[in-house]
């Protein structure tokens, strides 16, 4: 009896060793990053429960290590505060971190109320900070344009989202402006 328990238990030891023996199979690990096609995002900050984004971009990369998604080349971007559209955003990449912010190279926002144009532009290592937290656009390098503002150039430029706080400059900065004003006999 014990030898016919014994051979079962050889023929399963012997096909063990066997499978051991076997080569290894290399694993294919995907990428990281999940990419996708023609995509529409909805962003609801935290800190600013009263807005919230929308984007349309043709390709989106998420990497879920870092809960970062970059966006690429979008067209239609806007932030919306109770339904109406305060301003539009454009840019060729932006990146949304964990907490919600915006950082890129370069973006223009088209303020709707005010009809002004920001270019927002990246200067050495900076980057465009579009901060959800303390509701403004931190950029290192910004050119505002509009029909009664003529064109003005500011470094180091802090502005809230609704234009009522701003602050520009520092030491070593340079910053000019160009007003449009209509004489008395014009109109």
């Amino acid at each position: 009896m014990l030898r016919l328990a014994l051979i079962p238990f050889a023929v399963v030891v012997a096909a063990l060793v066997a499978l051991a023996l076997l080569p290894s199979r290399t694993t294919v690990v995907p990428g990281g990053a999940v990419e996708l096609e023609d995509v529409e995002v909805t962003l609801y900050p935290r800190t600013d429960p009263d807005a919230v984004w929308y984007f349309a971009a043709p390709r989106v990369e998420y990497e879920p290590n870092v809960q970062e998604a970059t966006l690429f080349a979008i067209e239609d971007g806007r932030r919306t505060v109770d339904g109406e559209t305060d301003f539009t955003l454009s840019s060729d990449q932006v990146t949304i971190d964990r907490s919600d912010n915006l950082r890129g190279e370069a973006m223009h926002a088209f303020l709707v109320d005010d009809e002004l144009d920001l270019r927002m532009e990246a200067k050495g290592s900076r980057q465009v900070l579009i901060d959800q937290r303390a509701g403004r656009f931190e950029v290192p390098r910004a050119t505002m344009s509009g029909p009664d503002l003529g064109e003005s150039v500011f470094e180091d430029m802090r502005i809230s989202f609704d234009f009522t706080d701003f602050e520009a400059g520092g030491p070593g900065t340079v910053g000019y402006a160009q007003f449009v004003v209509d004489s008395p006999g014009e109109n």
